[in-house]
């Protein structure tokens, strides 16, 4: 289909050619030629029209005819912006971090006017921990255009990465100083709001904007995020039916239910949700996390386990994950410590100090993520406090 389409523009070009050639045959001195203007235009419509069906194949997640879709926008155009950071996209999706931000960096060449290159770069830093070439990237890309409110985000997101969430707070002031009425400058507000724990706030924000853009799904999804967290478990459902009824197989919606129900106490009809959703997306990490936290909840550590490690080898920064699995160790190890250590056999006390070990291990992978540093800084202090307790016991025996 697509070399039809493209013989017909070539046809075209032809055919444009050809009658002006009739048309001025009386006027020998003339030469006919199709202007450079004229070829330029047309090579740019045709670099166009391969962007856009690689845009499309990207969307599908088809990379494989983007990226040659995209490679052939280039070849009628190779000054066009977008197929470079679509290219780079294509490489960051395939995890080839080299050549995405060759691309990108390609694109910014072209025109280090335009933003979304720099932004595009920056994201990826993010991924790759490299935060301070990200903070770089996103403050030179809001230097050229400080409307793209993707941005803003970004750089928030580091901010909080570091600890620094008074700065975080100010990128998003400035913001929402600029566009207080911009819905992606309200929704990144309150997805930050969220992230940070202030979940009452985040509510705030996202009612308001769900009421606005009933159709946009995953500000309900958001939404319910919130609501759960505040243990308004009806108000959260009430959201959740809307997304079921908008798609009755969206999958963050069953995500969201299974959470619900774990989060009343109801695990085993919690796991039948998380299977659901795996059953129809294996590669979802947060699932496996979910179901993971479930089953330990039902003590059973060994599945439990099994599932978050799952978890992280499909998203190795979901910090989440290393906690979950230090509590699994910290459980056990309370279990074979015992209530009375003097009384605790030595065999088991040295399990106990073992399993103590690798829950420290586990809680310190995540110590450095702001959401969850107090939480970790308490179990360590917990743990070491009962190693000593353990030692001293051992060294008396």
């Amino acid at each position: 289909m697509i070399k039809i389409v493209s013989y017909l523009i070539v046809g075209m070009v032809l055919i444009t050619a050809f009658a002006n050639i009739i048309f001025t045959g009386c006027a020998p001195t003339q030469t006919v030629n199709p202007s450079n203007d004229q070829q330029t235009k047309a090579r740019q419509d045709t670099s166009l029209m391969y962007y856009s069906i690689g845009a499309q194949y990207y969307s599908q997640g088809n990379y494989d005819d983007a990226l040659s879709n995209f490679e052939k926008s280039l070849r009628y155009d190779s000054l066009a912006y977008e197929p470079y950071i679509g290219i780079g996209n294509v490489y960051r999706k395939r995890r080839d971090a080299g050549n995405a931000e060759t691309y990108y960096r390609k694109a910014i060449k072209i025109n280090p006017k335009k933003a979304k290159a720099y932004e595009a770069l920056g994201d990826l830093y993010l991924e790759m921990g490299r935060d301070d070439e990200a903070l770089t990237a996103y403050q030179e890309g809001l230097a050229q255009d400080s409307t793209l409110a993707d941005l803003y985000n970004g750089l928030a997101e580091i901010f909080v990465r570091k600890g620094l969430m008074a700065k975080a707070d100010s990128v998003f002031n400035i913001a929402l100083q600029r566009f207080p009425d911009d819905p992606a400058i309200l929704r990144l507000w309150g997805e930050f709001l969220y992230k940070v724990g202030r979940y009452r706030e985040a509510a705030n924000v996202l009612k308001p904007l769900v009421d606005r853009f009933p159709d946009v799904l995953i500000l309900r999804t958001k939404l319910a995020d919130a609501l759960i967290e505040l243990k308004d478990y009806k108000s959260a459902l009430a959201q959740l039916d809307t997304l079921f009824r908008y798609d009755p197989t969206n999958l963050m919606a069953k995500l969201r239910q299974g959470l619900i129900l774990a989060r009343q106490g109801q695990f085993k009809q919690a796991i039948v949700c998380f299977d659901e959703v795996i059953a129809r997306d294996s590669t979802l990490a947060i699932a496996y996390l979910y179901k993971g936290e479930a089953l330990s909840e039902q003590d059973n550590y060994t599945a439990s386990d099994a599932n978050l490690r799952k978890a992280l080898a499909l998203d190795p920064n979901l910090l989440q994950a290393y906690v979950d699995l230090g509590d699994n160790r910290r459980k056990q190890a309370d279990a074979n410590r015992g209530t009375n250590i003097t009384k605790t056999p030595t065999a088991k006390l040295i399990a106990a100090r073992t399993l103590y070990e690798e829950a420290k291990s586990f809680y310190q992978r995540a110590i450095n993520d702001p959401t969850m540093v107090s939480y970790v800084r308490a179990q360590l202090g917990y743990i070491e406090k009962n190693l000593n307790a353990i030692r001293d016991e051992l060294h008396i025996r």
